[in-house]
């Protein structure tokens, strides 16, 4: 069974993860566990335990002095907000955790017939994967999939990062991202797919077979250009 702790640990892997692979880093304050991500010029605190100026302070002033764009703050529903709306913190978009069982039978029913608008990059063997669609010669959108390696032993993969060119959407794209991005996921090991969903993203996976498992919410702080 998939829980609300195994899709927010696998959130947090995937930031770690990305931050590593982009020149960006992770570190911790009092309690708070941060990534930089340099190529969207993000700080981002994952899942806190508390949120304690102690720990909000220091990485408030890590992200001005990196010229971060704004600061993001991802919890669990249950989480109070405490002092971020005096750091002028605004709440932000409500993830929608999902999860999918994946077996051989629905993933060889979904991918009978290959989309040829979407391709498969590995960028680490076994563990990421970039599906890029494209529509003649125009990018037309892209999904990561990610299968952390150390998770005992469940064995979750995550989407990531799902965009469809708004020219796009309602073409089939998103289905053929899912599809690619879950038999690489499948043919590696996952026995389960989990996600964050918009509201309204939400209707596609849904007609996909993911399943809501619960919500969180998002926090953040836009700092003015630098």
């Amino acid at each position: 069974m998939v829980t609300l702790a195994d899709c927010q640990r696998t959130q947090h892997a995937w930031f770690r993860a990305l931050a590593e692979a982009t020149g960006g880093r992770a570190f911790s304050t009092h309690r708070m566990d941060w990534v930089w991500l340099p190529e969207t010029r993000e700080m981002l605190c994952l899942f806190p335990s508390e949120i304690t100026e102690a720990g909000l302070a220091p990485a408030l002033a890590e992200a001005e002095r990196r010229g971060a764009a704004s600061v993001g703050i991802w919890m669990n529903a249950a989480m109070r907000e405490g002092i971020l709306p005096q750091y002028r913190f605004e709440r932000g978009w409500q993830p929608w955790w999902m999860t999918r069982a994946l077996d051989v039978e629905t993933v060889a029913s979904s991918s009978e017939e290959a989309d040829p608008r979407v391709s498969l990059t590995a960028l680490v063997e076994h563990q990421v994967w970039l599906a890029t669609a494209r529509s003649g010669d125009e990018w037309a959108g892209r999904s990561y999939a990610y299968l952390p390696p150390d998770q005992g032993a469940k064995h979750l993969a995550g989407i990531f990062d799902m965009i469809v060119a708004p020219e796009q959407r309602r073409t089939g794209l998103g289905t053929a991202l899912l599809n690619t991005l879950s038999e690489a996921a499948f043919n590696a090991g996952a026995e389960h797919l989990l996600l964050n969903a918009t509201p309204d993203g939400q209707r596609l996976y849904r007609k996909y077979g993911f399943e809501l498992i619960g919500k969180g919410q998002t926090w953040w702080l836009h700092l003015p250009p630098s």
